[in-house]
């Protein structure tokens, strides 16, 4: 259980404002601790941070804003606990496109840990912490590594492979686990730093905030976070990606949301991928625009294999990248796993699909 945030859980339905519009939220703490002084140097330390008030039992400073996104990232089977800290009175102005800008000094944080034994959540244990802080317009990026009793984490200078054994129904499975270097961060962000997962149709559906379950759009534009959504905005008018593990969902939505989240941020214009390869796999993009259908690729031993050939998923190129046991794996950065339900999903979608466009 994640612990603080107290401005974003209920204080009391009776009294503050609560009712059928929704629960009443507590206003931003002006006071920030967490990074108070973002264009100094990361602390080597998580704990000098001021972002956890306790790291064994992973208690949040006040002004840290859990979030959670709808298609998330692969990183090899890890789970994920995010936030975001915003100056206050400051606010995330959302851009046409629904990317999100924040202000100046502006902190994400995303945690990774592993459930060591399969099925039992009390063997969770974080092994990474990343940040990002928005200084003089850019964002800067930290890495931190857990020790292995989750009481503390070190920053890394360089990048670093660790072995982590994860035990399955009494079959042990080690994973590489590898921790990216800071420099290495732009490779997936962009020149320009862009935030990935903090966006409209990623934040556009329900968080448990400490028991009470609330769509995230509402709930911050209740705290007044971001800048010209009103109070009573319908987030159903919003773009929002579909989660790809809820198989009532239509496929394509499933299928595209997962290429959003995992490779849309090398794979559109702009991207560190799209000069040598020109696929856009942003969700909203129109099918006929991705350029993956009808469109052969053109690199390495696959060149002339197409990209998607409708019908045939273990055929096409695109579910060839997901399932290969090298580096030229799909997605490309920050797995060391095949990600075994990412290409069964792809393999299902091309084996329905109907022809090109």
């Amino acid at each position: 259980m994640i612990r603080g945030s107290t401005y974003l859980v209920v204080a009391s339905l009776v009294g503050c404002g609560g009712g059928p519009s929704g629960p009443a939220l507590l206003p931003r703490p002006e006071a920030q601790t967490c990074l108070p002084d973002p264009s100094a140097d990361m602390p080597e330390l998580l704990s000098q941070t001021g972002c956890f008030s306790d790291l064994a039992t992973l208690e949040v400073a006040p002004e840290l804003i859990p979030y959670s996104v709808n298609s998330p990232l692969w990183t090899d089977g890890t789970y994920k606990l995010r936030f975001m800290v915003v100056p206050n009175p400051e606010r995330i102005v959302i851009d046409e496109d629904g990317s999100w800008s924040f202000p100046e000094g502006s902190v994400l944080i995303k945690l990774f840990g592993f459930e060591f034994e399969v099925g039992d959540p009390q063997s969770r244990r974080p092994v990474e912490t990343r940040f990002m802080v928005l200084s003089e317009a850019e964002w800067r990026f930290s890495t931190y590594r857990w020790n292995d009793a989750g009481t503390e984490a070190e920053r890394l200078s360089e990048d670093a492979t660790v072995e982590y054994t994860i035990n399955d129904d009494g079959e042990a499975h080690v994973i590489d686990y590898r921790f990216p270097a800071e420099t290495e961060c732009a490779a997936c962000h962009g020149e320009t730093s862009r935030v990935l997962g903090p966006k409209t149709n990623q934040l556009n559906g329900k968080h448990d905030y400490d028991g009470v379950i609330e769509n995230q759009l509402v709930a911050l534009s209740a705290i007044e976070l971001l800048d010209g959504v009103p109070l009573d905005f319908d987030p159903e008018a919003s773009p929002r990606l579909v989660d790809p593990a809820v198989r009532k969902e239509p496929i394509d939505a499933r299928a595209r949301a997962y290429l959003d989240a995992n490779c849309a941020h090398c794979h559109q214009p702009g991207g560190f991928a799209w000069s040598s390869v020109d696929i856009d796999l942003r969700a909203e993009i129109a099918w006929a625009d991705t350029r993956l259908c009808g469109v052969s690729m053109e690199l390495w031993e696959w060149a002339g294999t197409p990209r998607v050939i409708p019908g045939n998923g273990q055929g096409s190129g695109l579910h060839r990248r997901f399932v290969l046991e090298s580096e030229l794996r799909m997605p490309s950065s920050g797995t060391s796993v095949i990600d075994a339900f990412g290409a069964e999903l792809i393999e299902d979608w091309i084996d329905r699909m109907g022809p090109c466009p």
